[in-house]
Protein backbone atom coordinates (compact mmCIF):
# COMPACT_ATOMS: atom_id res chain seq x y z
CA UNK A 1 0.00 0.00 0.00
CA UNK A 2 1.40 3.39 -0.98
CA UNK A 3 0.32 6.47 0.93
CA UNK A 4 1.11 10.16 0.42
CA UNK A 5 4.26 11.29 2.22
CA UNK A 6 2.29 13.83 4.24
CA UNK A 7 0.03 11.16 5.80
CA UNK A 8 0.65 10.92 9.55
CA UNK A 9 1.58 7.48 10.82
CA UNK A 10 1.48 5.73 14.17
CA UNK A 11 4.28 3.40 15.19
CA UNK A 12 3.03 0.61 17.42
CA UNK A 13 5.73 -0.83 19.66
CA UNK A 14 6.27 -3.77 21.95
CA UNK A 15 9.40 -4.75 23.80
CA UNK A 16 10.87 -6.77 26.61
CA UNK A 17 12.67 -5.17 29.54
CA UNK A 18 15.97 -6.14 27.87
CA UNK A 19 15.35 -3.80 24.89
CA UNK A 20 17.53 -0.72 24.59
CA UNK A 21 16.55 2.60 23.06
CA UNK A 22 19.22 2.05 20.39
CA UNK A 23 17.62 -1.28 19.40
CA UNK A 24 14.13 0.27 19.25
CA UNK A 25 15.33 3.26 17.20
CA UNK A 26 17.13 0.91 14.78
CA UNK A 27 14.03 -1.24 14.37
CA UNK A 28 11.87 1.81 13.71
CA UNK A 29 14.31 3.19 11.13
CA UNK A 30 14.52 -0.12 9.27
CA UNK A 31 10.71 -0.47 9.36
CA UNK A 32 10.24 3.04 7.99
CA UNK A 33 12.71 2.30 5.20
CA UNK A 34 10.99 -0.97 4.33
CA UNK A 35 7.60 0.79 4.16
CA UNK A 36 9.02 3.75 2.20
CA UNK A 37 7.94 6.16 4.94
CA UNK A 38 9.74 9.05 6.58
CA UNK A 39 10.40 9.79 10.24
CA UNK A 40 8.72 13.18 9.74
CA UNK A 41 5.41 11.38 9.18
CA UNK A 42 5.34 9.90 12.70
CA UNK A 43 2.48 11.44 14.68
CA UNK A 44 3.09 9.27 17.75
CA UNK A 45 4.50 6.07 19.15
CA UNK A 46 2.04 3.84 20.95
CA UNK A 47 2.30 0.78 23.13
CA UNK A 48 0.34 -1.17 25.71
CA UNK A 49 -0.19 0.52 29.08
CA UNK A 50 1.77 -2.25 30.82
CA UNK A 51 4.92 -0.71 29.24
CA UNK A 52 4.57 2.59 31.16
CA UNK A 53 7.85 1.95 32.99
CA UNK A 54 9.92 1.35 29.85
CA UNK A 55 12.70 3.91 29.80
CA UNK A 56 13.88 2.57 26.42
CA UNK A 57 10.51 3.42 24.81
CA UNK A 58 10.56 6.91 26.33
CA UNK A 59 14.09 7.47 25.07
CA UNK A 60 13.16 6.27 21.57
CA UNK A 61 10.19 8.66 21.51
CA UNK A 62 12.47 11.45 22.67
CA UNK A 63 14.96 10.57 19.90
CA UNK A 64 12.25 11.11 17.27
CA UNK A 65 10.64 13.98 19.23
CA UNK A 66 7.19 12.37 19.15
CA UNK A 67 4.71 11.60 21.92
CA UNK A 68 4.51 8.13 23.42
CA UNK A 69 0.93 7.04 24.04
CA UNK A 70 -0.27 4.10 26.15
CA UNK A 71 -3.35 2.02 25.35
CA UNK A 72 -5.31 -0.31 27.63
CA UNK A 73 -6.72 -3.65 26.46
CA UNK A 74 -10.12 -2.14 25.62
CA UNK A 75 -8.48 0.49 23.37
CA UNK A 76 -6.60 -1.99 21.16
CA UNK A 77 -7.93 -2.80 17.68
CA UNK A 78 -10.26 -5.80 18.06
CA UNK A 79 -9.25 -9.03 16.36
CA UNK A 80 -5.68 -7.90 15.65
CA UNK A 81 -3.08 -10.25 17.13
CA UNK A 82 0.06 -9.01 18.85
CA UNK A 83 0.72 -5.88 20.85
CA UNK A 84 2.45 -3.68 18.30
CA UNK A 85 -0.05 -4.41 15.52
CA UNK A 86 -3.14 -4.05 17.75
CA UNK A 87 -1.84 -0.74 19.11
CA UNK A 88 -0.99 0.66 15.66
CA UNK A 89 -4.25 -0.56 14.11
CA UNK A 90 -6.21 1.25 16.82
CA UNK A 91 -5.17 4.46 15.02
CA UNK A 92 -5.86 3.37 11.43
CA UNK A 93 -5.07 0.91 8.65
CA UNK A 94 -1.91 -1.16 9.06
CA UNK A 95 0.77 -0.30 6.52
CA UNK A 96 3.46 -2.61 7.86
CA UNK A 97 2.82 -5.67 9.99
CA UNK A 98 4.97 -6.75 12.89
CA UNK A 99 8.71 -6.52 12.44
CA UNK A 100 11.00 -7.91 15.09
CA UNK A 101 14.45 -7.28 16.46
CA UNK A 102 15.94 -9.28 19.31
CA UNK A 103 13.89 -7.63 22.09
CA UNK A 104 11.42 -5.31 20.33
CA UNK A 105 8.55 -5.34 17.85
CA UNK A 106 7.19 -2.63 15.58
CA UNK A 107 4.17 -2.14 13.31
CA UNK A 108 3.07 0.96 11.40
CA UNK A 109 -0.41 2.28 10.64
CA UNK A 110 -1.70 5.25 8.67
CA UNK A 111 -3.58 7.55 11.03
CA UNK A 112 -7.24 8.06 10.20
CA UNK A 113 -8.16 11.52 8.86
CA UNK A 114 -8.39 14.03 11.70
CA UNK A 115 -6.26 11.88 14.00
CA UNK A 116 -5.22 13.71 17.17
CA UNK A 117 -2.45 12.05 19.16
CA UNK A 118 -3.49 13.91 22.32
CA UNK A 119 -6.83 12.04 22.23
CA UNK A 120 -5.24 8.64 21.54
CA UNK A 121 -4.64 6.46 24.60
CA UNK A 122 -2.97 8.07 27.59
CA UNK A 123 0.16 10.17 27.78
CA UNK A 124 3.29 9.34 29.72
CA UNK A 125 3.36 10.67 33.29
CA UNK A 126 5.24 13.97 33.75
CA UNK A 127 7.99 12.25 35.75
CA UNK A 128 8.42 9.61 33.04
CA UNK A 129 8.72 12.28 30.36
CA UNK A 130 11.52 13.91 32.33
CA UNK A 131 13.41 10.60 32.66
CA UNK A 132 15.15 10.66 29.24
CA UNK A 133 16.52 14.18 29.74
CA UNK A 134 17.42 13.50 33.38
CA UNK A 135 19.27 10.35 32.36
CA UNK A 136 21.38 12.23 29.83
CA UNK A 137 22.40 14.91 32.33
CA UNK A 138 23.09 12.40 35.09
CA UNK A 139 25.56 10.64 32.82
CA UNK A 140 27.34 13.88 31.97
CA UNK A 141 29.30 13.93 35.21
CA UNK A 142 29.94 16.76 37.68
Amino acid sequence: MTIPHDTPIIVGLGCSSAASAREIVGLILSSLLEANLGAGQIAAFATHSRKRDSLALLQAASHFDVPLRFLDDDELAPGVPGTCEAVAAAAGALLLGKRKSRYATCAIAAATPGFDASNFGQSASPSAVMAPSTLATSLAGP
